[in-house]
């Protein structure tokens, strides 16, 4: 594990003074379900969101809220964490107990988590900027934000997402997720691999419904 750990540091330009925290951000549930990167993953998921949202409000002076929060969504979007990892050949340092290697993106933010602990957050701002905002994407709709501005706007509430079932493999995990406005009939359902990936699903089945049905509409239409 030491020799991939080397040739991971040598892969990121960083070198870890805690070689305990990126063993653990290397290691899926599936391998060892008590130390694994679960932990560091959501700290890593909290910390991508503040420096990708900082980095974008200083690049973009004049963009407006939407444009922002679009841009995030998608720089922070699993599949594009995926793709990232798959950049970095991160299937040849992790550790995992399956037939199929699982998805990448928990391990990203795993890494990302285990630097901002060893190192702080510069160390952690050039680690991101080099590997997730090192180019231009185009903006992805963020239907969560949309449904709660909604949400909050008609009806001085916010959406509520419950996880009705889990299902699958450790590493193929599936999720079924439902999202519901309180003392409002409608129901908006998702399916993904991730919980972040329904629940994204879920608000736009929502919002579907609420434009089909009550004729409530966002200022950013769902065809746009």
């Amino acid at each position: 594990m030491q020799t991939k750990i080397k040739k991971l540091e040598s892969v990121i330009r960083y070198r870890f003074k805690n070689k305990e925290l990126i063993e653990l951000a290397l290691t899926h549930p599936s391998y060892e379900s008590e130390r694994s990167y679960e932990r560091l993953e959501f700290l890593g998921d909290l910390v991508l969101d503040a420096v990708v949202g900082i980095n974008l409000f200083m690049e973009y002076p004049d963009a407006e809220e939407s444009f922002l929060t679009d841009l995030k969504s998608a720089y922070v979007n699993s599949k594009y964490l995926h793709n990232a990892g798959v950049s970095m050949k991160l299937e040849k340092f992790i550790r995992y107990r399956n037939y199929e290697a699982p998805r990448l993106d928990n391990f990203i933010e795993g890494i990302i988590g285990a630097v901002y602990l060893d190192g702080g957050w510069k160390k952690v701002e050039v680690l991101i900027k080099k590997f997730i905002l090192h180019k231009k994407i185009e903006p992805i709709r963020n239907y969560k934000n949309i449904l709660s501005t909604l949400s909050k706007k008609h009806f001085q509430t916010e959406p509520a997402y419950d996880i009705v079932s889990e299902k699958g493999l450790p590493h193929k995990k599936i999720y079924n997720v439902r999202v519901k406005i309180q003392g409002r009939k409608y129901v908006g359902r998702g399916t993904a691999g991730t919980k972040k990936d329904a629940e994204m699903l879920a608000a736009e089945n929502l919002l579907f419904k609420l434009e089909k049905y009550r004729k409530i509409k966002h200022e950013r239409p769902l065809n746009s």
